[in-house]
C-alpha cells in the first residue's frame, strides 16, 4: 500500500479499495489509519449484511414510508470526521454488492446523507481465496480506487518487536514478561531469515481452511507462545500447530534448535558477552527481544538497550541495530540523554538518511 497515494485519495474523498490475502493487516491498518486522524471508525462487514442494512429500513411516519438510516450511518454523520471501513466487500452477496453501489457513489444510506468529512474505504480478499467471495460488479468496481495492499515483512517485523504499541494495537502483558521478550525474539529471528514463512496461503480449498502462516497467525502464535512455561516445546509446538500449520511449526521449532539464543536480560546487563559477528538471524532475534523488554518498561531498561544497540553498531553493524535504535530514540523517557558513544556509532547511518548534517 502506498501511504501518499492513499491520503490524497481520503483527501480527494475518492473511496479506496484495498485488495489482499488474507491476514495481511489491511483490517489493522484502517484501524490505525483512524486512531491516528482521529476518524470515528465505523466498520460494516459485507459477508454478515443485509441489502436493508445500506438501504435504510423502510419505517411508516405520518403516513409516509421513509428510509431510517442504521444506526453506525447516523453516528458516522455526527462525528466531526469519520470513516467507513466496508469490510469483505467481495463476500456480500450481490444484491448487498447492488445496495453499496449508491453509498459509495453518492454517499447515502437511506435518506442520510453522509457528510464529505466521512472517509470510505473497503477492504477485500480476491474472490479465488474469499470466504463465498463474489466478484465485484463493474459499476461497482468502476466507483473504487484500487490498492494492493502487499505483504510487508519489515513492517511486521519492527511491529512485533515493539509490541505493535506505535499502531495503538498493542496490548500490554505484565506477566511472563522475561517469557514474552525471548518469544518475539524468536519469532522475529526466525520470520527475518524465512521471510516466504510470514505468508503462505494454501490454493487447496480444504487444507486453507485449517491452520497457515499469515502475519495474523503469527502474531496470535507469538501471544499464546508468551503465556506459556519456558521449556516447554511439546506445547510450544501445539500452539504453533494450531496458529500457523504444522509445516511452519517444524520449521521454527528446527531453527530455534540450532540458534542457541542469547537471554535478553543477561546481554542487556553485560553487552560484551555477545558475538555480534555470530548469525544475522541471531542477532535480530537478540535485538528484537531487547526492543521487547525495553518498550515493557522504558524507565527501567531504556538506557541499558541504547546501550545494547550502540555495542551492535559499534562491532560494525549500524544497519542490524538502526530499527532498533530508532524506536528506542523515539520514545525516550522524559530527560533522558542520548551518551556520546551512541551518537558516534549511528552517525554515518544517520549522515545516509539524512538525518544529521555530514
Amino acid at each position: 500500500m502506498n501511504d501518499e497515494l492513499f491520503s490524497a485519495a481520503i483527501a480527494a474523498n475518492v473511496p479506496v479499495l484495498f485488495w489482499g490475502a488474507p491476514g495481511v493487516g489491511k483490517t489493522a491498518r484502517l484501524v490505525q489509519f483512524a486512531a491516528e486522524t482521529g476518524r470515528h471508525l465505523e466498520v460494516v462487514s459485507g459477508a454478515i449484511r443485509e441489502p436493508s442494512d445500506y438501504l435504510g429500513m423502510p419505517i411508516e411516519t405520518g403516513g409516509r414510508v421513509r428510509y431510517a438510516p442504521p444506526a453506525w450511518a447516523e453516528r458516522l454523520a455526527a462525528a466531526p470526521a469519520g470513516l467507513l471501513f466496508l469490510d469483505e466487500l467481495t463476500t456480500g452477496a450481490p444484491s448487498v454488492q447492488k445496495a453499496m453501489l449508491r453509498i459509495i457513489q453518492e454517499r447515502y444510506v437511506g435518506e442520510l446523507a453522509l457528510p464529505d468529512t466521512v472517509a470510505i474505504v473497503a477492504a477485500a480478499n480476491p474472490p479465488e481465496i474469499a470466504a463465498d467471495g463474489w466478484d465485484l460488479p463493474a459499476p461497482l468496481a468502476n466507483r473504487l480506487c484500487h490498492m494492493d495492499c502487499q505483504l510487508d515483512v519489515d513492517r511486521w517485523l519492527s511491529g512485533l518487536s515493539s509490541d505493535f504499541l506505535e499502531s495503538g494495537l498493542g496490548k500490554s502483558t505484565p506477566s511472563r514478561t522475561n517469557r514474552k521478550a525471548a518469544v518475539i525474539g524468536a519469532v522475529a529471528g526466525f520470520v527475518s531469515s524465512h521471510r516466504s514463512m510470514l505468508l503462505d496461503v494454501p490454493k487447496d480449498p480444504s487444507v486453507a481452511g485449517r491452520a497457515w502462516p499469515s502475519p495474523r497467525s503469527w502474531t496470535n502464535a507469538t501471544s499464546i507462545l508468551a503465556m506459556l512455561p519456558a521449556n516447554r516445546d511439546d506445547l510450544d509446538m501445539l500452539a504453533l500447530k494450531g496458529c500457523v500449520g504444522e509445516a511452519a511449526a517444524i520449521e521454527y521449532m528446527a531453527w530455534l534448535a540450532a540458534a542457541d539464543l542469547y537471554d535478553p536480560f543477561a546481554v542487556l546487563k553485560s553487552p560484551s558477552i555477545v558475538d555480534w559477528d555470530s548469525r544475522p538471524d541471531r542477532i535480530f532475534a537478540l535485538l528484537s527481544s531487547i526492543l521487547s523488554v525495553a518498550v515493557g518498561n522504558l524507565d527501567a531498561h531504556w538506557a541499558a538497550a541504547v546501550n545494547v544497540h550502540t555495542a551492535c553498531a559499534t562491532a560494525g553493524h549500524p544497519d542490524l541495530a538502526w530499527n532498533g535504535m530508532s524506536k528506542l530514540l523515539a520514545q525516550a523517557p522524559p530527560k533522558a540523554k542520548v551518551p556520546p558513544a551512541a551518537a558516534r556509532a549511528f552517525s554515518e547511518i544517520m549522515v545516509k538518511m539524512g538525518r544529521w548534517a555530514a
